[in-house]
This record gives structure tokens, sequence and C-alpha cells, in this order.
């Protein structure tokens, strides 16, 4: 394939990780995403933590979560930096840098420890460090450190935490099993049942039907911001090109005549021959077989009664057949005719009992009646190795740094600029501009470019089209103007105080439960506009049953405590809920059937491997000694989500 032999590694280093190391399911460091520690200084000397004698500087921490936030956008590619970040990313990779430098100075005192030639040899087996031959390639190596910001001591240093968590602490995260009695408890939970009453206090009827004006909006446009950003739009420059646009050098008769004369054997005249054939295990037996098979017993029958069976092969050639048997096998073979019985010969096997089902012979073909064949097959791949040569030119461009419309105007392609899109391809301002199907694959590889200007080669049809292209400007994602938002702005400003009032008689429910009433007193004390009181329940081990999502009142039932009523709010200001739960009924874990807590003990055993896990890296953290210092971490939040200058 092309775009392998070519491999240009525009990934980013989250997705190299993911594909190189080992995931421990539950296990915070180890670091799918950002594996790691890189340089420990940050820029400008700031350092957002502390682990042992080993400090997080605030540029590390920027660049790791960036890496983060890339590698999410190829899931994601709509995704804002804002909310990545409010959704736990700064944090998450903050922990796993910590845990990483903690459970190294870990394992390092507990003796473990990796040398040069073990990380030189994980080097040499990842595959993103291939060559063409399929071995380690060091342009290839570099190349890849160079596109990812990387130098190739921070890489080992991932690679030396990576190796200790597979020494440490993998064995320990697969347990093979547990021990019954640890496991009836755990069944036990799964047979427990529960009752309880719910209700459903919804946010509309309690909306205000106001207007409150532009700067009331203008506030809770700033509060919501990401609810109403549009995501990042990229305008981008391509130029397509396939096998049309390849010149491809005519098939000359010398060239004909060359591939005749170099595969003499494959046009003169050959014979195939296919044969049923019994093997034996001694001479004796072989010869009392062939004998009542040349009185008349079929092969087949013959070899059923000495308890074998016939086989047929494929169509052979004499030397095919002489490599299974013998050369003199084969000669006496095809010296037979079709329908004689051959043998017994002797082969590597025993001895072999064989009659000739079918003899194919094919004449030979002069050159003239050759050229038709050797012609087609000739163009065929003169036009496979000029388009390669085509591509790999036009990569060798790219690599050299030119741009596209430089590209664009040597090789003659018709230079095309969309507008502003979204990873889906569409424009939010023209909702009937539609982009050609087949570009998909080139506007994913542009959303995950570095930035603007630099040149690209995207396949769209593997082996046959493809595209270079630019990413010609990026605009920020953020909210549309005030104005041509502001109705949808108003409606769910007014959905949002309703939620406000659903959530206060939420809680006065909840508070008159607590005081002594039951539910359905508290709903028709609390007033109209509430929905009834409903029964709700079931076993737990019915939660999520046929990959199905748990309804969030249930989840919420089976964590609370018996006699308890709790608030629980539903997402997108449509209202909140309120929970009681009056019922729980767990058996006796000893009188569970034994087979029931084996079949729940099996799956178990992953689950407390974790646990001991996450106990080692607490451990870890615990020895080393962390400080965190949280108002720079706050900062760089503020700066991320684009609510502050870059920290320093």
């Amino acid at each position: 394939m092309i775009t392998a032999i070519r491999a240009m590694f525009s990934s980013t280093i989250g997705k190299f990780l993911a594909l190189a190391f080992v995931a421990l399911v539950g296990v915070a460091f180890a670091l799918g995403d950002v594996t790691g520690n890189s340089t420990f200084g940050g820029l400008g000397g700031a350092n957002v933590a502390k682990v042992g004698g080993e400090e997080i500087g605030v540029g590390e921490l920027r660049d790791r979560v960036r890496q983060a936030y890339d590698q999410a956008r190829q899931q994601q590619p709509g995704m804002t930096m804002a909310a990545f970040v409010e959704s736990g990313g700064l944090d998450q990779v903050l922990d796993q840098l910590v845990e990483g430098l903690a459970f190294d100075q870990y394992a390092t005192e507990l003796g473990f420890g990796v040398s040069k030639r073990l990380i030189d040899g994980r080097i040499a087996d990842l595959p993103a460090f291939a060559g063409v031959s399929g071995r380690f390639d060091q342009q290839v190596f570099e190349n890849f450190l160079r596109q990812n910001g990387l130098t190739e001591s921070q890489l080992r240093r991932d690679l030396r935490q990576q190796l200790l968590i597979e020494q440490l602490a993998a064995p320990i995260a697969t347990m093979p099993r547990i021990a019954p009695g640890m496991a009836q408890p755990y069944a036990a939970l799964l047979m427990e049942q529960r009752r309880g009453q719910a209700t459903f206090i919804p946010a509309s009827p309690f909306a205000p039907t106001a207007d409150p004006g532009d700067a009331a909006l203008q506030n809770f446009l700033s509060q919501n911001r990401s609810k109403f950003t549009v995501p990042e739009r990229r305008a981008i420059q391509y130029a397509v090109f396939d096998r049309s646009a390849v010149p491809v050098p005519a098939v000359t008769d010398a060239e004909i005549a060359k591939v005749y004369k170099d595969n003499a054997t494959q046009y003169a005249a050959s014979e195939t021959r296919r044969f049923a054939q019994v093997i034996v295990p001694d001479q004796a037996a072989a010869s009392a077989l062939a004998a009542k098979v040349r009185g008349g017993t079929s092969l087949a029958a013959a070899a059923q009664a000495a308890g074998l069976s016939a086989s047929t092969t494929g169509d052979l050639t004499q030397s095919a057949f002489a490599a299974t048997a013998s050369a003199a096998a084969a000669k006496a073979a095809f010296a037979a005719k079709q329908g004689d019985l051959v043998g017994p010969t002797q082969t590597g096997l025993g001895w072999t009992v064989a009659r000739v089902e079918n003899v194919t012979a094919r004449p030979a073909r002069s050159l003239a009646e050759a050229s038709a064949e050797i012609r087609t097959e000739l163009a065929k791949n003169k036009a496979n190795e000029a388009i390669v040569d085509y591509y790999n030119k036009l990569q060798d461009a790219v690599n050299g740094g030119a741009s596209i419309d430089e590209i664009a105007a040597d090789r003659k392609l018709q230079l095309v600029e969309t507008p502003a899109l979204l990873p889906s391809g569409r424009v939010p301002a023209q909702p009937d501009y539609a982009l050609a199907p087949e570009l998909a694959p080139l506007v994913a590889q542009a959303f995950q470019a570095a930035g603007e200007g630099e040149s690209h080669i995207a396949t769209l049809v593997e082996n046959e089209k493809f595209a270079v292209y630019a990413v010609k400007s990026i605009v920020a994602a953020a909210p549309p103007p005030f104005a041509q938002i502001r109705p949808a702005l108003l409606a769910e400003w007014r959905f949002a105080e309703g939620q406000k009032v659903a959530r206060d008689k939420a809680r006065a429910i909840v508070k008159a439960v607590e005081g002594g009433k039951n539910l359905s007193e508290a709903v028709a004390a609390a007033g109209p506009n509430i929905g009834s009181v409903q029964a709700i329940g079931g076993r737990r081990a019915e939660l999520g049953a046929g990959g199905k999502p748990v309804p969030p009142e249930l989840a919420l039932l089976f964590s609370m405590a018996k006699d308890s009523v709790k608030t629980l709010e539903i997402p997108g200001n449509r209202g909140w809920m309120v929970i009681a739960l009056n019922e729980v009924q767990r058996p006796d874990p000893k009188s569970i059937e034994p087979q029931r807590v084996a079949a729940i003990a099996q799956p178990l055993a992953p689950a407390f491997g974790n646990e001991l896990i996450e106990q080692l890296a607490a451990e870890a953290k615990r020895r080393a000694g962390v400080t965190i210092n949280k108002t720079l971490v706050d900062q760089l939040r503020a700066e991320l989500t684009g609510n502050a200058p870059v920290v320093e």
C-alpha cells in the first residue's frame, strides 16, 4: 500500500502511546493517552506539582493536556479545549503525571529496574518506527520525534515508566481468581431487591415568561458559553489527484519480448494431473490394497476396508508431484494414462497407491499469442509504479516544506478552497453546502493538523485517489454574535430559571418527608404542576441488562440508604426528581447456591486486581510525597478555557 510504504506519522504522541503501551483497566497511571514524564522544569520555572524529588512544570502539564486533547478530538472532532478541560481533562492528565512519577520512584525503591537495552528493544519493536522493510528505521524514528515535538530522552523516560508498570503492576492487575468466601457478599449484593417511590417536578411550568433584558442574557451567556459555542472551524485548501493525472509510459514490444523470454517455461507446453490416492503405512498392505483395486474394487472402497481413506489432490505438475513423493514416482505417474493405477510407490509419509483422475494438457503459446496478456500485465504494473512514484515525489515536496500553492502549480493540479468547515464537513452559515463524501478522510486529517499553512497528503481511495491539502485558516470555537442567538438564549434562560424553581420545590419535598410526611403528602403540599408519585425498584443484577443504560433514578435508588430521600437533577433544564427508598431485601450470603457464587467470583477477579493496583498507586504517592500548586493549576485551567492569559 502506498500510504503504508510512505507512512508519515501525523498522529499525536497520545495516539502512539495508546497503541504502544499496555492499558491497565481502571488504573490512572497506566497513562494510555499521556503516559510518562517529559521535561520537568516547565516554562518560566513555574511548577504545578512536586512528586518526591521530581517536579512537573506548568509547560509540561500544558503540553500534555494539549496532547490528550488532540487524542480526544480524534474520537470527537467537534470537542473544544474548554469542553475538554471542563469535563475533567486537565485534572486527569495531572493525576496521571503525578501517579506516573510516584510509581516510577516507588518501583525503583523496591528494586525494580529497566536497562537501556530493554528500552532499545521496545523502541525497535514498535510498529510506528518500522520502515519499508518492516524493521526499525532510524529516519522514521527521528521523523516521528520531530513531528510530535519530542526528544529521544523524553520518549525513553516514557518507555521506562511503562516497562516498570508492566513489571510490577500488570501481574497484580491480572489476578486469576478469588475465593468463594470473598464472592458471597457480592453475590448477595447482586440479588438485592429495592423498592421505592419517585416524583418528577418539570421545569417548564415554572419558567418565567418575561424578558430579563440584554444585560441578564449576556451574563447568562458568559456562564454557559460552552452550550452556545460553535466548535472550531477550518478552511481547507486542497487539490485532488488520481491515476488519471499520472502519465504512464507505453509498453514496448521489446519489453513484451523480454518478459516472454524470461518466463519461457510459463508459455511452454505443460501438463497437469489430478490424482486420487491412499497412503498406506507399509509396503505389504499397500500391495494388497493395489491388488484389490486392480481386481475391480474402487479405490475408496478398498481404502475403507483397510481402515484408511482416499483423498484427491489438486492439479499438479510433474515437478510439484515429485516434491511430495519422488522423481521416480512422478515419472511413473505422468507416464500412466487417465484411469490407470500407479504404485505402490514409497514417499516420505509411507507407501502411496494413486489413480490418475484427470489429465489437463496445455499447448505451448507463441510470443504473438501471449503478447496481449503480457501487455495488459505490464501496463498495470507500469501504472502502479507511476502512481507510487508520483505520490512519493509529491510527498518529498511536502516534507521539504513546499506550500500547497507551489505543489499545485508545479503539478498543474486544480486548487480548491472550502469555507470554514465544522469537523462534520458542514458550514453553519451555509446549511445547503455539501462537501463530497469522498473528502471525509481529508477533513478528519485537517482537524488533527497542528496549525495553518503546512501541506499534507490524505488518501481518499487506497492506491487510487489522493489529495494534497493545507489548513488555510482556523476559526476558534466561540459563540455566534449575541444578536444572532438572542432568541435561543432567552428560551434557555427561561428554562434555567424554571429549573431553579423546580429544584427549590424538590428540596422542599425532601424536607417535608424528612419531617415525617410520606412522599405523596409532601408532593400534594408542594402545589400544582408536579407529577404523581410512582413506584420504582427492581433487582440490582437486572440493572443494565442487555446493555441498556440504567435509568438515573434507579442508579440513585441503588446507592441510597434505606428510608432516605434524595433529589436528582434531570439534565438539560428539564426538571428535578425526588427519590425515596422504602424497602431493601438482601439474602444471607451463606444461603446462596455455590454455583451462583462461583459464576460471580470469576468476573470479580479483575476488579479485585484493579483495586489492588489503585491501592499500590496510593501507596506510591504517599511514600513519594505529593504537593500540588492549586493556584497555578487553576490559572492554567483559566488559560486553556480562554478566560485568562498564558501562564508562564
